[in-house]
C-alpha cells in the first residue's frame, strides 16, 4: 500500500512538472515574495526534516532549484492541508510541536508560486539545515544502546522479538528525551522501549515477545513519530527515572514480508543534570485498549471503550496521548468525562493515517480528577472502498498484533497533579534540542520584552562592529531565521525585530537565539512568544 501511494505521488509530480515546464514562459508577474527571504525558512522549519536526501519523503526540498522544480506540488499540498502532515484536529485540542503552517505561511507559498517562484538574493537566504544521518537533531546523546544485528523471521506471520540490553549505568539518571533510530526503517513497524529497573531480565534475544512482563515504558517508535522530549529547567523538570544497573528492552515488530531482511535499531537517551529542584516523573500507560472485536468483510464498525479512574485515586495532570491503530482505522478520538459532567478533550484524529503516528504532548496539562471516565471511540472501514485495506477482496479482520490485524490502543502520559499545573506553559520550560544547551546558563545576550508579542530587541555587551550574525532556532533545533552583519558602529550591539517578518515564529513557543562575533564566539538567549 505504501508503494502504491508513492507511485501515485511520483506520477503526479511528473505530470504537474511537465505541465508546469510547458507553461514556464507564462510567468510575468513580479512579487516581493521570494525564496531567499520568505520561503526557505518555511521549508527548512516544516518540510525538509522529511524532504532531504536520504529522508523518508520521495523528493528533496533542500535548495532553491529543488523547491522550484516541485513548486506546484508544494503549493497544492499546503493549500489542501495534506502537508505538512499533522493528524490531530487542532480545533479539538492543541499540542506542542505541531507541524502546521500558519495562514500567513500558506499565503506566502501560494503567492510565491503564483508570481513566478523567484529566488531573490541568494546571499541572504538562511543556511540549509544539516541532516547528517550520524547526528541527531537533539544533539549528542548521553547514552546510545544498539540492538544486535537481526534477520527478520516474518515469513507467514509478523515477527515480534525483544532485545534485552544492559544499560551499564553506574548511577541513577533522569531522562529528558528518548529517540529511537531504526536500522532499517522499511521493516520496523514499531519499537517500544522499556526499562527493567531490577536489571534481572535475561540479556539477549527473546522470540515471540510482545513486550516484557515487568518493565516501565519510556519511549516508542511508530511510522511518522518524533522523539519523545520532555520540558524542564533547573526549577522544574518532567521526564522519567533511569535507575543504575537497569536493563533496556526493545520490543520490536517486523511485519509479514520482511523475512531475511536485516535490522539493528538504536535507542538514544538524553539526561538532565543530576541536581534538579523538582523532578516530576511521567507515566506512560495504555489505559484504553480493546482486543475483542472483529470487522466482517464489506462492513464498517465503531468500537467504544472507557475506563473510570478510582474515586480513591489522586488527581492527575494529563501530559499527553498516543493513539494507535492499524490499516483500516479511519477515525479515533478520546476525552474525559468528570463526575460533575465536565468534558476534557484529549485528541481527535478525523483521518487516520497509519504512516503518521506519534505521542502528542499538550501545550498545557489537563487536570483529571478522581472518578473521571476516560472515554474513546474508533471507527474502522473494512470495505473495498478503503484504499488502505490490506485484503482485496476484503476479509474478516480482528483485533490482533499483526499489521494486517487491527488495534485499538491509546497510551496516556500523566503525572500526579500539583496546584497550577493546568496553567503551566510547558514550552517555557523546554530545553532546546541542541548540544550547546548546557552553556545557556551563562547568558550575556538579553531579549526584551520577553515573552515576546509583536516586537523584541536583542542587546549584547559585544560591540556592533564585532557582530558577525544572529541565528534563531525552534525547539527542534531547526534554524528558522538568519541575519548576517557588517557594521562599523562602536556601541554595544542592539537591534529590534518585528515578529511578523519572521514567518516561522508561532505563538506559545520557545526559541533559542544565538549571536556570533567575528572571533566565532557565541552568546545565547531564550526567546518565548505569547
Amino acid at each position: 500500500m505504501k508503494f502504491f501511494k508513492v507511485c501515485v505521488f511520483l506520477f503526479s509530480i511528473f505530470l504537474i512538472s511537465f505541465i508546469d515546464n510547458s507553461n514556464k514562459s507564462n510567468f510575468s508577474v513580479i512579487s516581493s515574495t521570494n525564496y531567499s527571504e520568505q520561503i526557505a525558512s518555511i521549508l527548512y522549519t516544516n518540510c525538509t526534516g522529511c524532504h532531504h536526501s536520504g529522508g523518508i519523503a520521495p523528493m528533496s526540498l533542500m535548495n532553491y532549484q529543488e523547491a522550484f522544480n516541485f513548486r506546484n506540488i508544494i503549493q497544492g499540498a499546503v493549500l489542501s492541508g495534506d502537508m505538512p502532515p499533522w493528524p490531530p484536529d487542532t480545533n479539538y485540542s492543541r499540542f506542542r510541536h505541531e507541524r502546521i503552517l500558519s495562514p500567513q505561511e500558506i499565503s506566502l507559498i501560494n503567492d510565491w508560486v503564483n508570481t513566478g517562484a523567484t529566488q531573490g538574493d541568494s546571499t541572504i537566504a538562511p543556511p540549509a539545515p544539516n541532516y547528517n544521518s550520524t547526528t541527531s537533531p537533539l544533539g549528542e546523546p548521553d547514552l546510545t544502546l544498539s540492538a544486535p544485528v537481526y534477520n527478520s523471521n516474518a515469513f507467514l506471520d509478523d515477527d515480534y522479538v525483544c532485545f534485552t540490553i544492559p544499560s551499564q549505568l553506574i548511577v541513577d539518571k533522569k531522562i529528558r528525551a528518548v529517540e529511537v533510530t531504526p536500522g532499517n526503517p522499511g521493516i520496523v513497524h514499531h519499537c517500544l522501549v522499556y526499562i527493567d529497573p531490577t536489571g534481572n531480565s535475561s540479556i539477549g534475544i527473546e522470540s515471540n515477545c510482545m513486550g516484557p512482563s515487568n518493565g516501565v515504558l519510556v519511549g516508542e517508535f511508530a511510522p511518522g513519530s518524533l522523539p519523545i522530549t520532555y520540558p524542564g529547567d533547573n526549577n522544574m523538570a518532567f521526564g522519567m527515572e533511569f535507575p543504575a544497573n537497569s536493563n533496556v528492552i526493545l520490543a520490536m515488530h517486523y511485519p509479514y514480508g520482511s523475512l531475511g531482511m536485516i535490522d539493528s535499531t538504536k535507542v538514544h537517551f538524553y539526561f538532565y543534570p543530576d541536581q534538579l529542584n523538582l523532578f516530576r516523573e511521567i507515566t506512560i500507560d495504555p489505559i484504553i485498549q480493546d482486543f475483542g472485536f472483529c470487522i466482517p468483510p464489506n462492513q464498517t464498525k465503531t468500537v467504544d471503550a472507557s475506563y473510570q479512574l478510582p474515586i480513591s485515586s489522586p488527581s492527575l495532570s494529563m501530559f499527553g496521548v498516543f493513539p494507535h491503530m492499524h490499516l483500516i482505522g479511519k477515525t479515533i478520538h478520546s476525552y474525559g468525562l468528570s463526575l460533575n459532567g465536565d468534558t476534557t478533550k484529549f485528541v481527535n484524529i478525523p483521518n487516520w493515517d497509519f504512516e503518521w503516528q506519534g505521542a502528542y504532548h499538550f501545550r498545557k496539562m489537563k487536570q483529571i480528577n478522581p472518578g473521571t471516565m476516560i472515554k474513546a471511540s474508533a471507527y474502522y472501514d473494512n470495505t473495498s472502498a478503503n484504499l488502505h485495506n490490506p485484503n482485496i477482496p476484503p476479509q474478516t479482520i480482528c483485533a490482533g498484533f499483526n499489521t494486517t490485524d487491527e488495534m485499538f490502543v491509546i497510551y496516556y502520559l500523566y503525572t500526579p497533579y500539583l496546584s497550577g499545573d493546568e496553567n503551566l506553559n510547558l514550552d517555557s520550560l523546554t530545553q532546546i534540542g541542541l548540544s550547546q544547551i548546557p552553556t545557556i546558563k551563562k547568558l550575556t545576550t538579553k531579549i526584551f520584552p520577553n515573552p515576546v508579542n509583536k516586537f523584541f530587541t536583542v542587546q549584547s555587551n559585544w560591540l556592533s562592529k564585532d557582530i558577525d550574525k544572529i541565528e534563531l532556532y525552534n525547539i527542534s533545533g531547526q534554524l528558522i531565521f538568519y541575519e548576517k552583519y557588517s557594521l562599523n558602529d562602536s556601541n554595544p550591539f542592539k537591534k529590534s525585530f518585528d515578529v511578523s517578518k519572521i514567518s516561522s515564529i508561532k505563538k506559545s513557543n520557545v526559541y533559542l537565539l544565538r549571536i556570533y562575533n567575528k572571533s566565532h564566539e557565541v552568546q545565547y538567549a531564550k526567546l518565548v512568544t505569547n
